[in-house]
């Protein structure tokens, strides 16, 4: 293998690759160690983390190759207005630390669809976002950082695009089963802690070369609008001729990223990503308390000012240092330089590296992306993995075993990874010269009746459960039929708008279409719930943001075993139905015979010999320590995080003056924040443009 790289980057670049790889695989090691042996401690790092690394952990999840690569990309096609998804971030981050976290920390739940199953009964609702948290995992995260991590490869090692996703595909799995996974999220946060510190390092480093060789902001200003590629010189048409606001964040209504859907269409989204999404959610719900959950969202929302520099600037001077590659628009030319017919915007932050960086520091940016790459599929192995196991494996194996649930989830990793390289061909026809558009799209399309479920049952205690169904099924139905008929077209080479003959309804903003999806599952949700039966206090009791305070703890709402039927039967208190609680675990249960087997497979054998090593060596693999006393309750612990009162909240544990003593600190940086948010809003906006 490093006699392949040293045929393209220096023998240096290939030292800090390897220095890279063995810090990060040695820092998974020790972080392994920590809270192993529990369901508790794999999944949520035993409720026990400090705000920064759980703040930087939220930053490294969201960041991947595919906000490097989009980012940039999209900032040498149009300036620097998709910087106002990351801006626009910041604020739905004080939207989970002060809103949803509080709800969820009450409720005491593991995953996203728990919280579901708690505030509306039944199981359908749950079933139906777990099946499409995972399937937007897969075809939209998993996929879109692969592909552009594999572009970063494909530039820098002129490897084969499909060779080099099967390589990222195959250095992620080693890294998430063999390494950063070992110990379960206290693993992947801590890990994405030391990855952020890379990332922003070597992302500086590469800014700062980048606006020494243009001259600085000013000059990035004077001469974006002239960087226009040889071949275009000599068109008569305007395609690949930069925007005319390509320096404000602020665009009219009619503009590619108008400023009223920046911020209520892609707010919809940004709620459903940022609050509801269960890699974000998991990090925030592993800190020790709220106060130091919400201290991580500021952590967070500081380094979310960072990608406008660190990313879009340097797309924009990629632009102008190579304007025959990065702004080429006849199809052909680009098939020359980027091997696509859509544009070759995104091989911008590449062409900086390869062509700007000295050695080693080379290699360092290299291991930027590569860490960028792992943070995001790490944690997104590790939440799906999570939501799997408690949402769905359990409705199967209600009393499941600790160790049983850490190897489901293991393999469950495995079977991800074998998706996501039958997903490669799909990944590469559906892109086009925009790849970050093509991820807030598909957002737009399936995440805003997600949002309003959320939204609508953390305010207001009338929603129910008929609502809720009914508001996804029909913000599903509209939003599929979008989607398909979107993705039906072939991405059209750069053309002059008029000559685009897609339906108009294609042509609508995703970003309107995002509020106006909002608008319809809300009203769904909304007439369907006031028509049908409200839930009774007793099961919704500080549930809701405005029943915090109420110190009862919500009774599960009672359903017929087996059966995911509407829940307006659930609340005739004259009937009930036996229990079933997909969110209990073994209790003081006997195990099974196939569990016996499992346990007696640990536990016979001789203490020497290679069968006892490869015994232990796959225990430890899968996180199961083996006690003294194994009575049939776990392979690696008598307990679990339900049962472990050293891993739950107390009810009043969120308003707890001792364990928030600075929570008033933390309340005011947060709106520091958001002032140097509203600055950055303005500042970076041309007035001169037209709003309307």
């Amino acid at each position: 293998m490093v006699a392949i790289i040293g045929t393209a980057l220096h023998w240096s670049d290939v030292l800090v690759l390897l220095l890279y790889f063995l810090l990060i695989l040695g820092f998974g090691v020790w972080s392994s160690c920590k809270n192993r042996g529990s369901v508790g401690g794999y999944f949520l790092a035993g409720r026990s983390m400090h705000f920064i690394p759980v703040g930087a952990s939220l930053f490294a999840s969201n960041i991947g190759s595919g906000h490097f690569i989009g980012l940039a990309g999209s900032g040498a096609s149009s300036g620097i207005a998709v910087a106002g998804f990351e801006i626009g971030a910041i604020h739905w981050l004080m939207v989970l630390g002060w809103l949803f976290v509080p709800v969820y920390m009450r409720a005491e739940v593991f995953t996203m669809p728990q919280y579901i199953k708690m505030r509306y009964g039944g199981e359908r609702i749950r079933v139906y976002l777990t099946c499409l948290a995972l399937m937007l995992s897969i075809f939209t995260k998993i996929s879109v950082d692969l592909y552009s991590g594999a572009i970063f490869l494909q530039q820098a090692l002129n490897w084969n695009l499909y060779g080099s996703v099967i390589a990222l595909i195959l250095l992620a799995a080693f890294f998430t089963v063999g390494g950063f996974d070992l110990g379960g999220l206290t693993a992947v946060i801590w890990t994405d802690f030391i990855q952020t510190v890379i990332m922003v390092v070597s992302a500086f480093i590469l800014m700062i070369i980048s606006f020494v060789r243009v001259g600085g902001m000013q000059q990035i200003r004077n001469l974006f609008p002239y960087a226009v590629a040889y071949t275009t010189l000599h068109n008569t048409t305007e395609c690949g001729v930069p925007n005319e606001n390509y320096f404000s964040l602020i665009r009219s209504f009619d503009a590619d990223l108008p400023w009223f859907g920046i911020f209520f269409g892609n707010g919809v989204a940004s709620i459903w990503y940022w609050s509801c999404d269960q890699v974000i959610v998991q990090r925030t719900l592993a800190a020790k308390n709220l106060t130091h959950a919400r201290a991580g969202c500021l952590v967070a929302g500081m380094l979310k000012f960072l990608p406008l520099f660190l990313m879009v600037f340097p797309g924009m001077i990629a632009r102008i240092l190579f304007p025959d590659e990065i702004g080429c628009a006849d199809p052909d030319v680009c098939y020359e330089v980027c091997h696509s017919r859509n544009g070759c915007n995104d091989i911008a932050y590449p062409l900086l590296v390869l062509r700007l960086m000295p050695h080693a520091i080379r290699g360092l940016t290299l291991a930027c992306m590569i860490a960028a790459l792992m943070s995001s599929l790490t944690s997104i192995f590790n939440s799906s993995s999570t939501i799997f196991t408690i949402d769905i494996w359990q409705r199967f194996r209600r009393n499941a075993h600790d160790w049983e649930l850490m190897i489901v989830g293991r393999v469950f990793v495995m079977i991800l990874v074998g998706i996501s390289i039958l997903w490669i061909p799909i990944i590469r026809a559906s892109q086009g010269a925009r790849l970050f558009d093509y991820i807030q799209a598909v957002s737009s399309f399936l995440a805003p009746p997600v949002t309003a479920c959320y939204l609508l049952g953390v305010l207001w205690k009338r929603i129910n459960e008929e609502g809720a169904f009914w508001g996804l099924i029909s913000g599903l139905f509209v939003g599929m039929i979008r989607f398909i008929w979107e993705y039906s077209y072939t991405a059209m080479p750069c053309q002059p708008g008029h000559l685009d003959k897609r339906p108009s309804v294609i042509q609508f903003n995703f970003l309107y279409f995002s509020a106006l999806l909002f608008i319809i599952s809300a009203i769904v949700t909304i007439v369907v719930s006031l028509l049908t039966k409200p839930i009774p206090e007793k099961y919704i009791c500080g549930l809701t943001f405005f029943d915090l305070d109420n110190l009862e703890k919500a009774i599960e709402i009672p359903t017929r075993p087996g059966c995911m039927h509407k829940a307006n039967t659930y609340y005739d208190e004259e009937q009930p139905y036996p229990f079933e609680n997909s969110s209990s675990y073994h209790i003081n249960q006997p195990p099974t015979e196939t569990e016996k087997k499992a346990l007696h497979f640990f536990e016979t054998g001789d203490s020497t010999g290679i069968v006892f090593y490869l015994k232990t060596a796959f225990a430890w693999i899968c996180g199961l320590e083996k006690t003294d006393e194994l009575d049939g309750q776990s392979i690696c612990s008598s307990s679990h995080p339900h049962d472990n009162t050293s891993n739950r909240r107390s009810i009043t544990s969120i308003h707890d003056e001792h364990v928030s003593s600075w929570h008033k600190e933390v309340s005011y940086a947060a709106i520091i924040i958001l002032a140097l948010c509203a600055f950055v809003w303005a500042f970076f906006t041309d007035y001169r443009i037209r709003l309307n």
